[in-house]
């Protein structure tokens, strides 16, 4: 067994025992346990069977990565005061505040709780939804007069997430307990959060404040969900839209979408005749710049990562010559935060799109060696194919709809996209600074994202453009492992192809 596959296990091994965790709750002292009795079977076996001294190993990571699970549970004892009724909470503003059109939501870190006229340090983070204005900022310290609640789900018909939306556990991702409606808030202080952060915060208002500034709606909307991943901006029908006709992925900014706009800078570099390691790392560069820009938040940066990897690929000449350093990441991920494994669909769907990049697209790539490559077509054909399938059992276990146009909206519409992107972030960064001189590449925004929207709209209106269609978990995990046996057979071929090639060559 090679070091590479013996880590390749054990990154797996972290990951499943931070997903056997989620769904088992084991008690840290059977966690333990494991870890001991693969510590004994490791140094009885460590001579005699390398594979059970390995599978040893594997346990003892699987137990670890349950512990992890547990630790990163204990997020403060702010939500014990849930239900207890009125009382004054002190706390920072900790991340950028979500404005919409009738509400904004803060995420408040609490460092104290007044009850009954007592004083005492808490610890924890809480969702408070309040009016448009007045407009908090990032670092603001609060002190907030309400009732903290317990966040509920959203009732509705039953889908496989669950009888509605699962509210709770959308926020337990973000160790999030506490809910506050419309309390009474007094700013006590400005600018008292991460100076780093606030200046990468500031720079993603600035940035959104100019597209706002160029462009109406739904083009600036559409743009911010391209370059920001934020699609809140969208109108409920666009959104319709987008699902219908298969191209959500494209407003939930993934590695998916960092690696289209990555490529395309490749390709720009390349008209200037540069090296292709230059221009790799250039293209590195750019992704690390726009993640910068767009305020580098947790999922941004997933996705950077991801798009940077899958970059990695294409410059190493084949695709899943990059898959420890993919798991590697995604296991990283998990580590930091445990919780968006099983319950951050967007960490879920982003791995599992970049992982068909990696894995899928080579088959694809065989089977239309003899597709022309004009305009970036069979490139656009193979990764929409490729990501389409890797993510299709997750989107039918929780959305239940699968959108048969899919394959042609894409192949249309991804190849505008990354120009779209390109010129929009041209347009946001010079806006930021000179508006007038932003006004042109405002306009040529417009122009693309006008026919985009139009083509969305126009794939999502066709007769059967997407049916109901639902999928639970066991046939999800099917569908899965007969993927895997399919590639891993697929591989076993290349291998002996270039095998016999070497031999005939030698």
């Amino acid at each position: 067994m090679t070091k590479s596959k013996i880590f390749l296990y054990l990154c797996l091994s972290f990951v499943i025992g931070v997903f056997i965790e989620s769904l088992a709750r084991i008690p840290l002292v059977a966690l333990g346990g494991f870890f001991v009795f693969g510590m004994i079977l490791a140094s009885v076996f460590w001579a005699a069977n390398r594979k059970i001294a390995v599978a040893a190993f594997c346990l003892m990571i699987m137990a670890l990565g349950g512990a992890r699970f547990l630790q990163k549970e204990q997020v403060g004892n702010l939500s014990q005061l849930n239900g207890k009724g009125r009382l004054i909470i002190v706390g920072v503003i900790s991340d950028l505040p979500d404005r919409r059109q009738t509400s904004q939501k803060l995420i408040l870190k609490a460092r104290q709780a007044i009850v009954s006229g007592k004083t005492a340090a808490v610890s924890g983070l809480a969702l408070i939804t309040v009016k448009p204005y007045p407009a908090y900022q990032y670092g603001d310290l609060l002190q907030i007069s309400g009732r903290l609640e317990e966040p509920k789900s959203f009732s509705g018909p039953s889908t496989a997430l669950g009888a509605g939306f699962d509210y709770k556990t959308y926020l337990a991702k973000s160790d999030i307990y506490s809910v506050v409606a419309s309390p009474k808030i007094e700013v006590l202080a400005r600018g008292q959060g991460n100076r780093i952060k606030q200046a990468l915060f500031a720079l993603k208002q600035k940035y959104t404040n100019s597209i706002q500034s160029l462009l109406p709606e739904p083009q600036a909307g559409f743009l911010a969900g391209l370059n920001l991943g934020e699609n809140r901006q969208l109108s409920p029908e666009l959104s319709d839209a987008f699902a219908k006709s298969g191209t959500s992925h494209i407003v939930a900014l993934s590695g998916y979408n960092i690696s289209i706009i990555a490529a395309f800078f490749m390709t720009i570099f390349g008209w200037f005749m540069l090296r292709r390691s230059l221009r790799f790392w250039l293209a590195v560069a750019a992704i690390i710049f726009f993640t910068i820009l767009t305020g580098a938040s947790a999922s941004v940066v997933r996705a950077a990562i991801m798009g940077i990897l899958v970059l990695l690929a294409r410059h190493e000449g084949r695709m899943y010559n990059i898959r420890n350093a993919l798991v590697f990441a995604g296991a990283v991920m998990v580590y930091i935060n445990p919780k968006i494994l099983r319950f951050d669909i967007g960490f879920q769907l982003s791995f599992l799109a970049t992982a068909g990049l990696v894995w899928l697209a080579p088959v694809f790539e065989k089977w239309f060696g003899r597709l022309p490559k004009s305009f970036g077509l069979k490139e656009i054909l193979i990764a929409t194919l490729s990501a389409q399938l890797a993510v299709l059992p997750l989107l039918l276990v929780y959305f239940a709809r699968l959108s048969i146009i899919s394959p042609l909206a894409n192949l249309v519409i991804l190849l505008f996209i990354p120009q779209t992107m390109l010129i929009g972030f041209l347009a946001g960064g010079i806006g930021m600074a000179w508006l007038g001189a932003a006004k042109i590449f405002g306009w040529l925004a417009w122009l693309f994202l006008t026919f985009e929207i139009g083509a969305i709209k126009f794939f999502a209106g066709l007769p059967l453009a997407s049916v109901k269609m639902q999928w639970g978990w066991p046939i999800a995990i099917i569908y899965y492992l007969t993927l895997i046996g399919l590639l891993y057979l697929f591989y076993q071929k290349e291998r002996k192809e270039i095998l016999v090639e070497k031999y005939a060559e030698n």
